[in-house]
């Protein structure tokens, strides 16, 4: 006895195309894989003026002891959102972040008003994957503007071999840093341009050491100086065609009390 498929070939081949346009359907709608590379694990830094913490509302019993803050990012600053060379919402103005902690609460409510550091990561823990922020506290402290510092400039390299099409300095302060732990890793830096409002710009580092000293300018929030160098990329998520990458950070104010 002879079983005949129930299908046609005209079916088999139409099933074909149906299968064909769903996988292209998920690699155009899925998360590129860049995005998804940049926040597998990040470790980063924010400073600014703490504005707000509470309560997370939330109808998820397991999230209970969930909390949110903001940082106002930088001195004096305006909302903003990011469309620059880091995934949407990675960085934004305020800076928002959660944490679980009710001790951490009590702390952060004196503290609320004050220029702060806030020390972050992510991906978040379980207990706070429904929380608005992507961020998760690990530490707070106050802005410490007389931290003693070995140098005052500092040159680093740049390994990238993206052609260079444009140079130049920037005057302001930072205000995030990121390191990726990927299996590469990449640091980013968010600087709040001049000495205050609501004009911000990315850049990207592959010197570990420049990564470093900016860390430091943040905790001090100092006004820099930034060397960068514009290079070409391929167009990215975001449609951007050049990366930013910083060569010089050097510190011009670090011991003004605003």
């Amino acid at each position: 006895m002879i079983i005949k498929s129930g299908f046609s070939g005209s079916s088999s081949l139409f099933l074909s195309w149906v299968l064909i346009l769903n996988l292209v359907l998920l690699s155009v709608f899925s998360v590129p894989v860049y995005s998804r590379s940049l926040i597998i694990d990040t470790k980063g830094y924010a400073s600014g003026q703490l504005s707000r913490i509470g309560r997370q509302n939330t109808f998820n019993r397991a999230l209970n002891s969930a909390y949110a803050g903001e940082v106002l990012l930088g001195h004096e600053s305006a909302s903003f959102i990011s469309f620059g060379s880091l995934p949407q919402n990675l960085v934004t103005n305020p800076f928002q972040f959660c944490f679980e902690k009710e001790d951490f609460y009590e702390t952060l409510e004196e503290l609320v008003g004050y220029d702060v550091v806030i020390e972050y990561k992510t991906p978040r823990n379980n207990t706070l994957l429904s929380c608005s922020a992507i961020n998760e506290l690990v530490d707070i402290y106050l802005i410490d503007r007389n931290l003693p510092l070995e140098q005052l400039h500092l040159i680093g390299d740049i390994r990238t071999f993206e052609p260079e099409v444009s140079y130049g300095v920037e005057f302001g302060r930072i205000t995030n840093v990121i390191k990726n732990k990927n299996a590469v890793r990449n640091y980013f830096m968010t600087m709040q341009i001049g000495e205050s409002g609501d004009k911000f710009r990315h850049f990207a580092m592959d010197d570990r050491d420049l990564y470093e000293f900016a860390i430091k300018s943040l905790r001090m929030a100092a006004m820099v100086k930034v060397h960068y160098s514009e290079r070409l990329a391929n167009r990215n998520i975001f449609g951007h065609r050049t990366r930013l990458f910083v060569s010089e950070i050097e510190i011009v104010k670090h011991r003004d009390v605003d």
